[in-house]
């Protein structure tokens, strides 16, 4: 065994920018895609929204779940995929300040790094780490942006 990996892991970074972004898109499209067509997940959002405090209920009802699903499925075949995790990132960055936070707070964390690490627990705070490494070091090159826009290399 090579002790490099060990150290290094596989050192595949183009499946691993497609896998991140893969398993994404498809998440945000699953969950994007039953807010918006089955009834009782779209009750539990507007609640949720409510809940929360958000203006304009009737508006962001639609609109979340119109960005989960339109996103997740420009994620899952590298489409736009920077603007798509940028939509992406701001809804879960809402969902963390106005409704994650609050379970953090339930869980009486006992001192700072107790309550950063619970934050880091949370799937929204993970999901916003995983769509800024689609933002910062793009889809891959196993994606449709990769095939539409060629890149330029200095």
């Amino acid at each position: 065994m090579d002790a490099s990996l060990i150290a290094f892991g596989a050192d595949a970074p183009n499946a691993a920018l497609t896998l991140n972004r893969v398993a994404l898109g498809t998440f945000f499209a699953i969950s994007g895609y039953h807010k918006l067509f089955n009834a009782s997940r779209h009750a539990t959002l507007t609640r949720t929204l409510q809940d929360d405090g958000v203006r304009a209920v009737p508006v962001m009802q639609w609109l979340v779940p119109g960005v989960e699903f339109g996103a997740g499925c420009a994620l899952l075949v590298g489409l736009l995929s920077a603007l798509a995790a940028f939509g992406l990132f701001v809804v879960c960055l809402g969902a963390v300040v106005l409704d994650a936070s609050k379970r953090v707070t339930t869980w009486q964390p006992i001192n700072r790094a107790d309550w950063l690490g619970d934050l880091l627990y949370l799937p929204e705070a993970l999901y916003c780490i995983g769509l800024a490494v689609v933002m910062l070091a793009g889809p891959g090159p196993w994606s449709l942006d990769a095939l539409l826009v060629p890149r330029h290399t200095p």
